[in-house]
């Protein structure tokens, strides 16, 4: 297939268009996407972005939201058998990989695939050159496990081999990043990027012209090592699951975190983790026991932060603010629910009974599934009330709904937020002596923590004799 090097004026408006409503899903999904190490980012010139892969065709998405220059990226070609995916990548600039295991179906290699990956590669190179950036997963698929995967040497050979075409004096960055979600398939969590430390490529050049496989082998350890000081990992899933909720309970500050402290202090947690699991076993079994107890308790109260209960009093008045402005917005409210929820709530029903052994794809396809039966929504209810009340009030409706949509989203959320503060007011007035215990407990349970990653910390910076 011929790729035009200008794509004509009319497929520029509708790609703009297309990135224009996938990146409003997105932010829409994920309204809390937040970085750490933004300085780290090269602002212009070749780079290679390197990520985890735990969320699918979401992980580029964020990664794009988020930086203020384009990027193009890989994705397996079967993907692009689908025609509206197919239009959505190219929106995006994506390449197409192929996989042996893939071949013969939609969209997979039917010749050699080795020289379609080289032409896929090759134009990963010519973007380099043109100073543009690229997304790479070297652990070559996308999955929930809690460590890395051993990483392939894609990402490290097109750098090395873009430089090589160069001269060496290309100056491209290979830049690490973390992706790490506070809940990857609810609708309305956090997303966190950590930024690692960016490399180039010149103390490699000899080593390349002397040793071709070596040197890639050196550059994906390279890769492999910065990916390692940045994403989270941990011996299971459970553990890697549990680590961030102990480490918003327990924060050192004496305040409720948010993403980037919460992920620095999980790294510190982690490391404590795995030197009292060495030196103290007995230890960490007996605190990991306090908080499974401290945990159950608070689930048995229904108390999602226990933040809320060591926090001055909210004043009433802003209780009643906000829950005359629920009142006045109710009805707009409604209306949204009306048009919204019945399709949302599909959308996540199909999307768990069809992904629900894939869970890295369950959040692409609630996004995918709750756009498109949303939009359906919209239009059945549109022609029904044109077909009553007139053309012109369909009309009306169809492009009202997107914001009385949006109305009902907020108005969850606010109406969430009364209930919560209402209900830890209402505990601290009347429960004082269990809230008492439980802050009490919390900071047990804190002090206990901060004394092991002390320790821990103790324990590293000691020199080895």
């Amino acid at each position: 297939m011929n790729h035009p090097t200008q794509p004509p004026p009319t497929s520029n408006r509708l790609h703009r268009l297309f990135r224009f409503f996938v990146f409003a899903l997105g932010e829409l999904f994920y309204p809390r996407i937040e970085m750490v190490g933004r300085e780290r980012l090269p602002v212009d010139g070749p780079a290679i972005f390197v990520m985890n892969h735990p969320n699918g065709l979401i992980d580029p998405l964020i990664l794009m939201i988020t930086l203020q220059r384009p990027v193009s990226f890989l994705a397996k070609s079967t993907l692009f058998a689908f025609p509206g995916v197919r239009g959505l990548f190219e929106s995006f600039g994506t390449l197409p990989v192929y996989r042996r295991k893939d071949e013969g179906q939609p969209g997979g290699s039917h010749g050699d695939i080795t020289e379609r990956n080289e032409a896929t590669f090759a134009r990963c190179r010519a973007l380099l050159r043109q100073g543009q950036a690229v997304a790479l997963f070297p652990e070559g698929t996308t999955h929930s496990g809690s460590e890395l995967l051993p990483l392939r040497t894609g990402s490290a050979r097109i750098a090395l081999s873009a430089e090589a075409e160069a001269g060496w004096s290309l100056g491209l960055q290979i830049v690490p990043v973390a992706l790490w979600y506070q809940n990857k398939t609810q609708f309305r969590s956090g997303v966190l990027q950590v930024m690692g430390e960016p490399f180039d490529l010149r103390d490699y050049a000899a080593d390349y012209v002397a040793n071709e496989h070596k040197t890639v082998r050196l550059v994906t350890k390279h890769i492999q090592d910065g990916l390692d000081q940045v994403v989270l990992q941990a011996e299971n899933a459970e553990l890697l699951a549990a680590i961030p909720v102990v480490a918003a309970w327990v924060a050192p500050a004496g305040e409720a975190l948010d993403l980037s402290q919460q992920h620095a202090w999980s790294a510190r947690l982690l490391a404590a983790y795995e030197h009292l699991q060495q030196t103290d076993p007995a230890r960490l079994e007996a605190i990991a026991w306090r908080a499974r107890r401290y945990a159950d308790l608070l689930r048995t109260l229904g108390i999602n932060n226990p933040w809320t209960l060591e926090l001055p009093l909210v004043n009433p008045w802003h209780l009643v603010r906000l829950a005359l402005l629920l009142a006045v917005s109710a009805p707009l409210a409604l209306a949204g629910f009306v048009l919204t929820y019945l399709a949302y709530r599909l959308a996540g029903l199909i999307a768990n009974a069809i992904l629900h052994r894939y869970d890295t794809q369950i959040s692409t396809g609630k996004l995918i599934a709750g756009s498109i039966l949303v939009l359906l929504g919209w239009i059945v209810a549109a022609v029904f009330v044109g077909r009553r009340l007139g053309d012109g009030w369909g009309v009306l409706l169809f492009l009202t709904a997107p914001v009385l949509a949006y109305i009902a989203l907020r108005w969850s959320e606010g109406w969430r937020q009364l209930y919560e503060i209402g209900a830890g007011n209402w505990l601290r007035l009347q429960r004082g002596h269990l809230v008492e215990l439980l802050i009490a407990r919390r900071r047990a349970l804190a002090k206990e923590v901060l004394d092991a990653v002390e320790m821990g910390s103790e324990s590293a910076s000691q020199p080895v004799s």
